[in-house]
């Protein structure tokens, strides 16, 4: 009889554990432990430079990444929202580091939908002037604001396809200088285009 009462307080005790365990479960239910994405710009590449971005997504709402890229001739198009319109130099975009911050719409624990960012960075640059082939190097600052979005498009929460639009405001180094006999600055904003100049292919591990 002894044993018999100990056996039966025994299952009492583990049986009102589980079931308080499982109240607090119902209660509170685990965090998701976020997770981690790289992302890519295939135009940079066919352009001739480069596009890495690792990012991690926390449980809620925030997502921080670090974004290296760049490496490449700037087109025309883009080298007049870069540079004061000058038609005597050619642009080289040595390099990019920037950290970023995003802020998701989602309720999801990555970045599917809408979400707006902001980076901070520093960036490389050289420009050479056309008629002597003179060059010169110089780098800056620059902080940046935007909006994207992000599409999953396979059940599996993997890969995806972003564009993002960003304002740019360039912190230093603005004032104008010479390559050559040519005179020549980056502007100070520099503002979205029609075209993205963001078109992003991630994976989300």
């Amino acid at each position: 009889m002894k044993i018999l009462r100990i056996t039966l307080t025994i299952i009492t005790v583990w049986a009102t554990n589980g079931m308080g365990n499982l109240q607090a479960q119902d209660q509170d239910p685990p965090l998701d432990k976020g997770s981690f994405g790289v992302s890519t710009n295939p135009a940079y590449f066919a352009l001739g430079g480069y596009s890495v971005r690792g990012i991690y997504h926390l449980p809620k709402r925030w997502s921080f990444g670090l974004n290296v890229e760049a490496g490449f001739e700037l087109p025309d198009d883009f080298r007049d929202l870069f540079f004061n319109d000058n038609q005597a130099i050619e642009v080289d975009w040595d390099y990019l580091v920037a950290a970023e911050a995003r802020y998701r719409f989602s309720k999801e624990s990555y970045d599917a939908g809408f979400y707006v960012n902001g980076s901070v960075g520093f960036e490389g640059w050289t420009v050479n002037e056309i008629s002597s082939d003179a060059d010169t190097s110089f780098d800056n600052w620059f902080s940046s604001f935007g909006v994207g979005y992000t599409w999953y498009p396979f059940k599996k929460k993997n890969f995806n396809i972003g564009v993002n639009y960003n304002i740019i405001f360039i912190l230093n180094n603005t004032d104008g200088q010479l390559v050559g006999d040519t005179a020549f600055n980056i502007e100070r904003v520099v503002p979205p285009t029609f075209i993205p100049s963001n078109i992003l292919i991630g994976w989300r591990f």
